[in-house]
């Protein structure tokens, strides 16, 4: 994603501390700043000094600042359940087979997607011109990254510009924010992806397609003193993926209160607000009532993101604190609030139960102490409003809380908005929601030479969840098209300049086949199948291999699922550090240190 927070300003901790001391628990501080606001303050002046922490948090918030009305009107629940263009509901399941009226079989799919794990080192396929095409990539997510790692940057020049200056492996936030694996073992830097490619550390706020131009912002630090300057960064081709901002729906209080799981400084904040509510709740002047609201745990959001972040939480519980605040146990309580009446949509129904059985029912070593239905899954339980002590349902039930997690979807991201804005071709598609309508190519339509990708990006003819596998395959894909040098302008990518006085020169994407290989073949997404952990080594897989689906639960879902997670790390590096982090967990417990 494009926005990043790398540390909460100094004021912003100072009255955080505050807070936290009168109400005896941990909140996330900080109202996000209004719709692309250019940094000015509420009088009306340019904030263009201060400290690197608080001019770095003024882009991060410009960067995914929306209005409640934008963040609705983009809403998308998760990857969950997508709208084709005739208006009828499709269920994920059955989209993911929905694919481009020209596709490869299945096992020839199997095997493109092979390429991308086995090519080795990216070539170029063409012969490199004297001056380079200037290829701009906005992001450092899976699709950036992927393209980064696919791209034979010494036929192009290429500059990535993001304020984060890494790669996040995001399923597994859940389990750094209870101290299973350690941040630094999950992210890489985005340098160390591709040598040959230039990195920006700034923010950019708006694209002007004709120009073709990108309008960033950084901060510059001279001594103890930084400023925000202003630069331009031209391009000939654009890569937008920037991915996806929280939606809270225009829910008064979610922002202010509420811990997300979307971005590294997101795991370490939420990390530090368990252990605040433990340590709070273990001092002895503290009721009895309100160490029972301290140790309320709400989670907002059913999706892969709260079931996996629940099932940490209580394998953390059940085994670390356990051992060091027994006496606390009987106060401890976790909450699951899903708005619909089904957790996990993406899996089958038989599934999805599993899941709820597995959070919820008691485990043969779980501690004394902990009440029987210590754990529960809500459903059909929507969130009205949230204050600093507590949540309302629409259902009118009050519901005290320490720490409140939401992770119930996503919505749209300032600079796609302003892109649409712009280009008349985009406003045509209702169903976009906030994101850059693509065709098969990926390219984004009305704006030459720009290309979408990931959960900023949206294919009206086959809709495609909003998940880490769809980015990765778009990112390695187009990486594919540029090293064989394909020619974007025709409504077809040609490899070359095509023959104009030839009567065979296709114009039109019905009068080509995928077997043409002078011609490119449209994306197509390979779906892998889901996997979610739902605590004390048991795990959900739902593989599909074609048009079957291999369902596996308990030990061997759990092996499944830590197999893909470890061989999906980006780099050996990564894949040792998480496989260490493991193994220390297992026998040494998590890491309580507070710093």
């Amino acid at each position: 994603s494009l926005a990043f927070s790398p540390l909460p300003s100094l004021a912003r901790t100072a009255a955080t501390r505050g807070r936290m001391a009168a109400a005896s628990s941990s909140r996330r501080p900080g109202a996000r700043l209004g719709l692309r606001m250019n940094a000015e303050g509420k009088d009306g002046d340019d904030v263009r000094e201060g400290t690197e922490e608080e001019l770095k948090k003024l882009l991060a918030d410009k960067a995914v600042a929306v209005t409640a009305e934008e963040e609705k009107a983009g809403e998308v629940s998760g990857g969950t359940m997508y709208v084709t263009k005739d208006k009828k509901p499709i269920d994920v399941g059955t989209t993911y087979a929905e694919l481009s009226a020209s596709k490869l079989s299945y096992p020839r799919l199997v095997l493109d997607r092979l390429k991308d794990a086995f090519d080795g080192a990216p070539v170029a396929e063409f012969k490199v011109p004297s001056t380079k095409r200037r290829l701009l990539i906005l992001g450092t997510g899976w699709g950036a990254h992927a393209m980064v790692k696919s791209i034979d940057a010494k036929a192009y020049d290429v500059t990535v510009i993001s304020p984060r200056n890494y790669f996040v492996f995001t399923p597994m936030l859940a389990g750094a924010a209870t101290g299973t694996v350690e941040l630094r073992s999950i992210t890489e830097s985005i340098r160390d992806a591709n040598k040959d490619v230039d990195y920006l550390e700034a923010t950019a706020l708006e694209i002007l397609p004709k120009e073709k131009i990108v309008k960033c912002q950084s901060v510059v630090c001279e001594g103890a003193t930084c400023s925000i300057d202003d630069f331009d960064q031209s391009y000939d081709d654009l890569v937008v993926t920037v991915g996806a901002s929280v939606n809270t729906f225009g829910i008064q209080g979610v922002r202010e209160h509420c811990y997300f799981l979307k971005q590294v400084p997101d795991a370490d904040e939420l990390r530090k607000a368990i252990g605040n509510c433990f340590e709070r709740a273990n001092l002895k002047v503290m009721s009895d009532e309100e160490r029972r609201r301290t140790l309320s745990f709400v989670v907002v959001g059913a999706g892969p993101t709260g079931v996996e972040f629940t099932g940490e939480l209580r394998d953390f519980i059940e085994r670390d604190v356990a051992r060091f605040y027994p006496d606390l146990l009987p106060f401890i309580t976790i909450k699951v609030l899903e708005a619909s009446d089904k957790v996990l949509m993406q899996f089958e129904s038989r599934l999805q139960q599993r899941a709820i059985d597995d959070l919820t029912m008691p485990r043969a070593r779980t501690p004394a102490g902990l009440q029987k239905d210590w754990v529960q899954v809500c459903l059909v339980s929507s969130v009205k409003a949230v204050t600093n002590e507590d949540m309302t349902l629409n259902d009118g039930t009050v519901i005290p809380y320490g720490v409140a997690v939401w992770a119930a979807g996503i919505g749209p991201m300032p600079l796609p908005l302003d892109l649409i804005s712009k280009v008349e071709e985009q406003q045509k598609e209702e169903q976009s929601r906030g994101r850059l309508t693509v065709d098969r190519w990926l390219r984004v339509l009305g704006a030459p030479g720009v290309f979408a990708l990931g959960d900023c990006s949206f294919l009206p003819d086959s809709p495609l969840p909003a998940t880490a596998q769809v980015a990765s395959q778009q990112g390695y894909y187009l990486g594919r098209l540029f090293n064989k040098g394909f020619d974007f302008s025709h409504e077809i990518p040609l490899r070359g300049v095509p023959d104009e006085s030839s009567s065979s020169t296709p114009t039109k994407a019905s009068e080509v086949t995928v077997e043409e290989t002078s011609f490119a073949k449209p994306f197509q997404f390979l779906n892998l199948g889901i996997l979610a952990y739902t605590g004390q080594g048991k795990a959900l897989a739902q593989v599909e291999v074609g048009d079957a689906k291999l369902e596996q639960t308990g030990t061997i879902g759990w092996l499944a699922w830590r197999a893909v997670y470890l061989s999906k790390q980006v780099s050996s590096r990564n894949q040792f550090m998480v496989l260490f982090d493991w193994v220390k967990t297992y026998f040494f417990g998590r890491d309580l240190t507070r710093f």
